[in-house]
């Protein structure tokens, strides 16, 4: 690895774990040491520890592990030698070279190479659209777009003139620096010999690492060429998975605002900078990835996902769900009126427009079971289509307490009872397709009598088993009207006598003392289900129990006044319940 010992030993002693990581990840104090959530793997509970008096991490789920070089290096993908000399620069510790392998020296060299061709590259275009003549086009392009001089040159835009040679002429004729110019994607080899430019009457957009290098390139044509959107293609320095556009200049504000905006393109990152809007991110002209939501959920508790209104942009919400929800990092979304993007809203609407939108963001998952029910008729069909969308997101979600909800969530809003989700999502295979059953969604639907064994009864029973002392919340409330099983009512109430009186020690207990086999069955069935609840999201599912618990008592009470004729109750009734309704939306 080569020693730079001097240097190493240096840093560590003015370099703190803790502040560095803390940069990265949401840290909290756990006795004597800090937690987080891994930023190298998927995880919903913390197992990522950094410890002050150690100086190093250590992830109980992944494994990874070190002192402060080893984050560094794997959390920005640097070589050792480029890891000392930022951290080096970082804390203005003098660098010692030390002797590194000759494979090592040989890597650090070649991405020093590529950095340096990209700087090069980033000035060239940049002078370009500054120049009166060659950089008008681009000039224009801009001014049409409302940006700000002081965006385009925050942001480093340039111009890449409508020319095979601009660049490669600028490179000069050094067969060494045109190659590394060819491993940036920079040029393109010719099959004869020689090289042209990638980049062609195309507006430029450099990207950058967190630390302000050139790692990409991404070019907006200007004419009716295709692609409209060209990137650089992936590098030892470019990986468009990983990468989100503007997170260099947006990451101080997403961890003040505790929030990041994800946008589409590199045009809606610009205007909302431009706009005051900074915590503003976009992907590379790619799908979100589990990466993308892992970096961010190192700067923010929440991220609001800004779609277009078309197929496109629902389709989109659609896939990003699960990576939201198995990362731990709660998405929301907006979707903008008519046909406008968030570049045009907000350059005819305003900032406070669009952050008032973001602020009354929904969840995602809200958003998408919206989009489905605005083209319902209310036929057994459309439900079945609303179930084959959602159902394949909630299959790939890692959590089964998390599904819990969502399908019962799902239930309350398309009304379809859980047992008959719970079968159809038994019924999906891991990628989402069907299963063997005969009939199709919609005669399933259409079928009076169902499987229980997902019913809400069970999952009643499954809190009472699982966490017996939560559900004390529930002891003075009618649960009953929750239930449709007896012999879960049997249970529930013989749960509760005993857990009173102090005389349940497990709920194995229990058995002996139910009056019917069939509910002793229920009981043992009950106790061989894993729980659907985690320490997390166990407080969520009480909440739940008990706000349907009003619903259905406000249901049946505005029953009773419509039959009695009291159409001032009943007028006082339904808006009590509406009300209901949208705060718990909202919340």
């Amino acid at each position: 690895m080569g020693s730079y010992e001097s240097t190493k030993e240096t840093i560590r002693s003015v370099a703190d774990i803790v502040e560095v990581i803390g940069q990265f990840v949401q840290l909290r104090k756990a006795g004597q040491n800090y937690i987080g959530l891994c930023p190298f793997h998927t995880e919903k509970e913390p197992s990522f520890t950094v410890s002050p008096s150690k100086q190093m991490f250590h992830c109980f789920g992944c494994k990874k592990g070190g002192d402060i070089f080893a984050f560094w290096m794997e959390y920005h993908g640097t070589t050792f030698p480029e890891t000392i000399k930022e951290l080096a620069e970082r804390y203005n510790v003098p660098l010692l070279e030390g002797a590194s392998s000759a494979e090592e020296k040989k890597k650090a060299e070649f991405r020093k190479a590529l950095f340096k061709v990209n700087e090069q590259a980033c000035r060239f275009y940049q002078e370009v659209l500054l120049e009166e003549t060659g950089g008008k086009p681009g000039r224009a392009y801009l001014e049409r777009r409302s940006l700000s001089f002081s965006i385009i040159n925050k942001f480093r835009l340039g111009y890449a003139p409508d020319s095979w040679d601009s660049l490669t002429s600028f490179l000069g004729k050094d067969p060494r620096k045109l190659k590394i110019a060819s491993e940036a994607g920079l040029l393109v080899e010719r099959k004869g010999g020689g090289y042209y430019d990638r980049f062609r009457n195309r507006v430029i957009f450099p990207i950058l690492n967190l630390r302000g290098q050139v790692v990409g390139f991404g070019g907006r044509v200007l004419d009716a060429a295709l692609p409209k959107y060209l990137n650089t293609p992936e590098s030892p320095i470019f990986h468009k998975g990983a990468l989100l556009y503007g997170l260099n200049h947006a990451f101080d504000a997403i961890r003040k605002a505790g929030r990041t905006v994800v946008v589409e393109g590199y045009m809606d990152v610009l205007a909302l900078h431009d706009h005051e809007i900074v915590e503003t991110v976009a992907t590379l002209g790619t799908a979100l990835t589990d990466a993308h939501v892992r970096k961010l959920k190192g700067y923010a508790s929440e991220a609001v996902v800004v779609f277009d209104s078309d197929e496109a942009g629902k389709k989109a919400a659609l896939k990003s769900l699960p990576l939201f929800l198995n990362e731990g990092l709660s998405g929301k979304a907006v979707v903008l009126p008519g046909n406008h993007d968030p570049d045009s809203f907000v350059n005819t609407e305003g900032a406070s427009s669009l952050r008032d939108l973001i602020r009354k963001a929904g969840s995602l998952f809200d958003f998408h079971v919206d989009m489905s029910l605005s083209v319902m008729d209310g036929s057994i069909e459309a439900k079945s289509i609303a179930i084959n969308e959602v159902l394949p997101v909630l299959r790939r979600l890692h959590d089964v307490s998390q599904q819990s909800l969502y399908v019962r969530r799902l239930s309350e809003r398309i009304g379809v009872k859980e047992d008959v989700l719970w079968m159809e999502l038994k019924n999906l295979g891991r990628d989402g397709a069907g299963g063997s059953d005969k009939l199709s969604l919609s005669e399933r639907l259409a079928k009076p009598a169902v499987e229980k064994r997902f019913s809400r009864d069970i999952h009643f029973l499954n809190l009472l088993i699982h966490y017996p002392e939560a559900a004390q919340a529930l002891r003075n409330l009618p649960w009953q009207v929750l239930l449709s099983d007896a012999q879960v009512i049997e249970i529930g109430e013989l749960f509760f006598q005993n857990y009173d009186s102090g005389r349940l020690s497990s709920m194995e207990d229990l058995a002996p003392n139910l009056e019917s086999e069939k509910a002793r069955e229920q009981l043992r069935e009950g106790l061989l289900l894993p729980s659907f609840y985690s320490d997390q999201t166990v407080d969520l599912a009480i909440q739940e129990f008990e706000r349907k618990i009003r619903q259905i008592q406000l249901s049946r009470s505005i029953q009773k006044a419509r039959e009695q004729g009291d159409l001032e109750s009943m007028n006082r009734l339904l808006k009590e319940k509406a009300e209901g309704i949208g705060q718990s939306a909202g919340h």
